[in-house]
């Protein structure tokens, strides 16, 4: 019988409770301290070339539902004015005449909310018209005098 009491009392039982679950991000309450986020993006064209305009734009959100202020930059070319509301931005960027085979045009957008939290989204274009080094003359260029010289040299 002791020997019975001792095999029942060595039993245990496990709680009916269910146990923690951790939640997902997704699930979790809103973290006052979190950045906006950019939701969309758009781009116009992926190559560029000389004279041709490329329009860029963004749309964002903030998880506070804070106001959004969207800024534009670019590390060459020139940016029109931005075209703004209160969740998107939309610019147009001009392209330079020519660009150094070695420098990839990049234009940024970023989202700053009104804590000072942000978040960028950089553009990059494949170039189409390299500038030369200096005292080189094109190709076309030099077709062009090599056929000026023939074509005169034919009508001597």
């Amino acid at each position: 019988m002791a020997a019975l009491g001792m095999l029942l009392g060595g039993c245990s039982q496990q709680s009916a409770e269910p146990a923690a679950q951790q939640t997902s991000p997704r699930e979790s309450p809103l973290d006052a301290s979190a950045a906006p986020r950019i939701t969309s993006t758009f781009q116009s064209e992926l190559r560029w070339f000389s004279g041709n305009r490329v329009t860029f734009r963004v749309v964002a959100a903030d998880p506070q539902a804070r106001a959004l202020t969207i800024t534009w930059s670019t590390n060459t070319g020139t940016l029109g004015p931005a075209v703004s509301e209160a969740t998107q931005s939309e610019v147009v960027w001009m392209p330079p005449p020519c660009m150094l085979t070695d420098t990839a045009p990049e234009i940024t957008a970023t989202v700053t909310n009104a804590v000072g939290l942000s978040a960028s989204a950089t553009f990059s274009l494949t170039g189409a018209t390299p500038c030369l080094a200096e005292g080189q003359r094109s190709r076309a260029s030099r077709i062009l005098s090599l056929q000026s010289e023939s074509v005169a040299w034919n009508a001597r």
